[in-house]
């Protein structure tokens, strides 16, 4: 690698080792290890349709339904603030294991309040939200 004098962009970092493919893939590499996983977006708030309280409240949900409603609500806001696509109810996401996941989202879903596409052998995701 080629450095211009007084350049610091084209400085190699302090901890640069080349990989077994040459410099090139030893940056790549590097760069690979010091990219920032993940968002940093951490949401305050979120906005509780009254329409979803009161049927909640009227179908006397547990806490579980209560949860991923909570859940489901943080969930979508963060993903229109960032564009992205749907929302997966995976037990790393909901915080819940998959029985009361499940009883969750069949009561959510009768209820509609959400539409479901589910597929065999992985977690559920929300199309819609009502």
């Amino acid at each position: 690698m080629t450095l211009i004098e007084g350049d610091d962009d084209n400085a190699e970092p302090s901890n640069f080792r080349p990989g077994p493919g040459g410099v090139k893939e030893g940056i790549e590499a590097h760069m690979m290890r010091t990219r920032k996983q993940g968002s940093s977006f951490k949401v305050q708030w979120v906005k509780l349709p009254f329409r979803w309280i009161k049927l909640l409240r009227e179908a006397k949900a547990n806490g579980a339904t209560y949860d991923l409603a909570h859940t489901i609500l943080v969930e979508n806001f963060r993903l229109e603030q960032m564009a992205a696509g749907e929302i997966i109810l995976s037990e790393k996401v909901t915080g819940l294991p998959q029985a009361s996941r499940r009883r969750a989202t069949a009561t959510l879903v009768k209820l509609n309040l959400i539409k479901v596409r589910r597929k065999i052998g992985r977690a559920p995701r929300v199309v819609d939200l009502y």
